[in-house]
């Protein structure tokens, strides 16, 4: 039985970050239409923090929320007590994407294949952070330059995928 492709979707500042107050510190309408387009029909990995922080159950996506809390329970969602009961309860399926937060990419980032990453050509305020890896183990698949006119924003969506070592 082949496995799924583990892949990470982020959008990151160019310090890396990620989050601030458990909110993402930017409005970018095309990355968010990016991160649908990218996530749509497939399931969706994210800690407790990250399904909170978004509000609700993301649609046309199973949703599935990582959690240390035994008894969590979220309507629509599937919530498992570690990432690789996640993974494992998913093995049919072609790609699981994970979206966050700053833990959940960390414990993912050892299994990932490929990572999706808007880079914004912005430094903002912030309290949490995209964990740091070795772009050399990367190579660039595709890449595509964007500008968000309405917050006069440059951004690059990127997709790596891991070298074989």
């Amino acid at each position: 039985m082949s496995h799924p492709l583990i892949s990470l979707v982020v959008a990151l500042d160019k310090n890396y970050l990620i989050g601030n107050n458990n909110k993402i510190p930017w409005h970018i309408p095309g990355e968010l239409k990016n991160f649908r387009d990218i996530t749509m029909h497939k399931p969706i990995i994210m800690g407790r923090k990250t399904h909170e922080s978004i509000g609700k159950v993301l649609d046309g996506r199973i949703n599935i929320v990582i959690s240390r809390q035994k008894s969590l329970k979220i309507r629509g969602v599937e919530v498992y007590m570690n990432f690789r009961e996640a993974i494992e309860a998913h093995q049919s399926v072609e790609e699981i994407m994970v979206i966050g937060g700053s833990e959940i990419y960390r414990l993912a980032l050892p299994f990932a294949s490929r990572l999706y990453i808007t880079h914004i050509d912005k430094i903002y305020n912030g309290d949490t952070w995209f964990p740091k890896f070795d772009l050399k183990d990367w190579s660039v698949v595709k890449s595509s330059d964007k500008y968000e006119s309405s917050t006069d924003t440059h951004y690059r969506n990127i997709i790596y995928d891991k070298i074989n070592v």
